[in-house]
């Protein structure tokens, strides 16, 4: 899992990396800088997981409707090489919660699906069962509090 975030000059770098760590953990977090169109600084966080539980928590605490769109849009979300693509809320990940959006304020993740052959059709079929089992292995004490 790759999990990358922009922090504005606007913003509080602290926040910023709190929102990218709800998704990540205590995973390494790399900075980088880069400059906005409008010479401003922009702030570059990314961090990569390698950890196949730490991925599988991540998507446990993902709300059931959010789940649910990930497996009802994932021809959407996934490309040829097997990777699923998701925007999750940065205000949301900041507050402790990982919900899904179309906004543009995101932690954008990158999960790459080992399959054999790397096949969009046998990776699909590997997220849709690891979905259902994440859902139904819900921890109560883990549900999204809305």
């Amino acid at each position: 899992m790759h999990a990358r975030t922009i922090c504005h000059a606007t913003e509080d770098a602290a926040r910023v990396e709190q929102a990218l760590r709800t998704v990540v953990g205590d995973s390494a977090v790399e900075r980088s800088s880069t400059e906005g169109h409008h010479g401003n600084v922009i702030e570059v966080l990314e961090s990569s997981v390698d950890d196949e539980a730490k991925m599988l928590d991540m998507l446990g605490r993902m709300g059931p409707e959010d789940l649910a769109v990930i497996g009802s849009t994932l021809d959407e979300r996934m490309d040829d090489a097997c990777q699923v693509f998701l925007r999750l809320d940065k205000q949301e990940a900041y507050a402790g919660r990982l919900r899904l959006t179309a906004g543009e304020d995101v932690v954008a993740v990158r999960l790459k699906v080992r399959a054999y052959p790397a096949k969009r059709a046998i990776a699909s079929r590997i997220v849709g069962d690891l979905l259902e089992e994440v859902t139904s292995t819900r921890r109560p004490d883990l549900a999204d509090p809305r």
